[in-house]
């Protein structure tokens, strides 16, 4: 009797220390609406400064890059940023100094900037439907100082500024390349002077902004295209700054602006980025916002330490805290469209041929503005390799579901987060969920209709997009497993299994 219940005492026990044990998984319960809460328009990024070095690459490269970034088997970006350059004029580094077509006033040469043309027409030949042309600069001879940098905008010059720039986009239109938006000042709140410069750059005060925006537009309707390509304004670097500066140049141009366009390069709290789209909603009655660019940033997963800095962090720490921004815009913001800044980049900060680790490990030389990396020695060591880092992969999730026409649902209930993104068209639910914990979790999710679940796909520290079981339950509720520092993307078919 003695040894019987000593038996059952320490069974008991030991049962009840090894339940203990186990890692504890957290349940976090949410409803999904029925009613949208906004369109998307597109996600992409930008075709600076590295067209100039790509296009030197052996075709088979290049023609693999262009899949990597414009096919669903890569990112599968919807928004492509063709930068038109300014000619490079007082710019030292050559990289970020495109050539531009303008000769004189209505003579051009468009067989200049080769490089970003080609990977234009690449976009366009994969079918990206949304192409942006940006400026970072007037052409040399229209600035106030005669140089692609360090100048500004003349005012005055918006006609023959809006003549070039429509002549450049017909031009490409007319090739069968759709340019949709323009946007005439990149940053219009630097001059990226003094000379001799970093990079193009044109100061456009305040006050000059109208003059940009409403010749832009004359030009573009006297011509008919005023409904086929949209003008995106003003492009200010910093959330704070820009509705500081609404009221000196949108109350002349606010029908004239087809979205309010913005970087966030202070990176702003929920809290101030929901406070600038109030803002440009208020100032503009009620047209949509976009965010355009932003790269170079060090921080957690849960998006702690945030802020501009220079340093190379290809881990997936890192692609989870800018993975954070993107859920911060269509979540806390309910904006339509997000576009990276360089897609790709040479700022790896470490030599690749020498080191294993290079492309794998963080260092303090290199900057994190890109999806995919290249050897900035390429031309003399021989290196023609893509480096992939986990940012490719996570921004994947979002290029390969968040498409134009498909549309936001939000989450209610008290466990309803800003890391989950329901994206819904006609036939299937997709929904992104981060999980920026050391330890797992779980979403139960309770869906408008009966769905079933199909497949998943999961980016993390051992994984790269890759396919995961599906997940489980029956009708309308569902259970998702969120691995630890992860992102999932789990897929429902809108009818029963």
């Amino acid at each position: 009797m003695y040894r019987l219940l000593s038996d059952q005492y320490y069974i008991q026990h030991i049962t009840t220390f090894i339940l203990l044990s186990l890692p504890v998984t957290t349940v976090h319960s949410a409803t999904v609406s029925s009613t949208p809460a906004q369109t998307f328009l597109g996600i992409g990024g930008s075709g600076a400064w590295w067209p100039h070095d790509l296009f030197n690459f052996p075709s088979s490269v290049r023609q693999n890059l262009s899949s990597l970034l414009f096919s669903d088997s890569g990112l599968g970006i919807s928004s492509y940023r063709y930068n038109l350059g300014g000619g490079g004029v007082g710019v030292s580094n050559p990289v970020r100094a495109p050539q531009t077509p303008y000769v004189s006033p209505g003579v051009y040469n468009f067989s200049a900037d080769p490089q970003g043309t080609f990977f234009l027409q690449q976009a366009s030949d994969f079918g990206v439907p949304g192409i942006t042309m940006f400026l970072n600069t007037a052409p040399a001879p229209l600035t106030s100082n005669g140089d692609s940098c360090g100048g500004q905008f003349v005012s005055g010059s918006g006609t023959a500024y809006a003549t070039y720039i429509v002549d450049v986009a017909e031009h490409w239109r007319d090739a069968g390349i759709n340019i949709s938006y323009i946007s005439a000042m990149n940053e219009p709140d630097s001059t990226f002077g003094p000379v001799p410069c970093g990079q193009e750059g044109m100061l456009v005060e305040p006050s000059q902004r109208s003059e940009v925006v409403s010749s832009l537009w004359n030009e573009l309707n006297s011509r008919g295209l005023s409904s086929a390509i949209g003008i995106l304004a003003d492009e200010t670097s910093s959330t704070a700054v820009a509705p500081t500066e609404y009221s000196a140049w949108l109350p002349e141009v606010v029908d004239m602006v087809a979205h309010l366009v913005h970087h966030a390069y202070d990176f702003p709290s929920d809290a101030n980025y929901l406070a600038y789209v109030n803002a440009a909603h208020a100032a503009s009655n009620g047209k949509t916002t976009w965010m355009s660019e932003i790269c170079c940033s060090l921080g957690t997963p849960a998006g702690t330490g945030r802020g501009y800095s220079q340093g190379f962090d290809p881990t997936i720490n890192n692609a989870l805290m800018f993975a954070g921004l993107v859920f911060q815009s269509f979540v806390v913001g309910g904006e339509a469209h997000y576009d990276f800044w360089t897609l790709v980049s040479n700022e790896i900060g470490c030599e690749p041929l020498t080191s294993s680790t290079c492309v794998t490990t963080a260092n303090s030389n290199g900057w994190t503005d890109g999806m995919i990396y290249y050897d900035p020695d390429y031309a003399t060591n021989g290196n023609f390799e893509l480096y992939l880092v986990k940012h490719f992969w996570t921004y994947k999730h979002f290029g390969n579901f968040v498409k134009p026409g498909t549309q936001r649902l939000p989450l209610t209930g008290s466990d309803a987060n800003t890391h989950t993104l329901v994206v819904s068209n006609s036939t299937t639910f997709s929904v992104i969920a981060m999980n920026p914990n050391t330890t797992t979790s779980t979403l139960s999710l309770t869906f408008p209709q009966t769905v079933c679940g199909t497949t998943g796909f999961r980016t993390s520290a051992s994984e790269d997009f890759a396919t995961i079981s599906p997940a489980t339950g029956s009708g309308e509720n569902w259970e998702l497993p969120l691995s630890a520092t992860s992102l999932s993307t789990y897929i429902f078919s809108r009818k029963a299994c």
